[in-house]
């Protein structure tokens, strides 16, 4: 069974999930993560410490510095442009809890349906993210994040590693970056995974894996 039949993704359906097999072991990396919550959170004025403070039941003290991102435990809390953070987590329930939390300090508004998480891994992954990313990689060290253009496409990205990047891309440009993706990447090999990310109500993941 294949990527695309086990986890099906409204903005790649009739797309090739398979990968690019013809380098051994391949290059570039690629999970398709589904199930995941995005709450774009913005500080009101004069309110971002606060708002960062407000933020400790989910692993958080204060809002990272613009260009950063921080993890704790599941979740990751990423700069997102001007006054915006991104509070990225599997847990599906998370929406309410956030705004009681940051009530009268921070709105708060979902916008995980709107994005395709790619996470793009392996020893040609930099190869890979230079062929389309607009940034500088040399200098775009583990722990910075940025909304940029990748692919004519504009989208947050993380690096969380020196050969590991996190990719929320918009919906609406989905196909079109796939396809850019596994053209690009068939010189190094491409292997291709669908994970479900979203945790169930009491916390645990649900237990859902499949490699193409």
């Amino acid at each position: 069974m294949s990527a695309a039949e086990a986890l099906p993704l409204f903005c790649l359906e009739g797309l090739d999930l398979t990968g690019v097999p013809s380098v051994q072991p391949a290059g570039v990396e690629v999970r398709i993560v589904t199930g995941t919550t995005v709450l774009r959170i913005m500080p009101f004025r004069d309110q971002a410490a606060a708002a960062g403070a407000a933020l400790a039941p989910f692993g958080f003290t204060v809002l990272p510095a613009p260009g950063r991102f921080a993890e704790a435990e599941e979740n990751c809390l990423a700069w997102a442009a001007g006054n915006c953070w991104h509070l990225i987590s599997p847990r599906p329930a998370l929406e309410q809890e956030l705004k009681q939390a940051l009530a009268g300090l921070a709105a708060v508004s979902s916008a995980g349906g709107g994005f395709l998480r790619l996470q793009i891994s392996g020893t040609a992954a930099c190869a890979l993210m230079g062929k389309g990313c607009v940034l500088d990689l040399d200098r775009f060290e583990p722990g910075h994040c940025a909304v940029t253009l990748m692919a004519h496409t504009k989208l947050h990205l993380h690096r969380c590693s020196d050969t590991e990047f996190d990719l929320l891309i918009p919906a609406s440009h989905a196909a079109s970056f796939w396809e850019w993706l596994t053209l690009s990447a068939a010189e190094f090999g491409l292997a291709v995974q669908a994970t479900a990310a979203a945790a169930q109500d009491d916390g645990s993941p649900v237990p859902a894996a499949l490699s193409a």
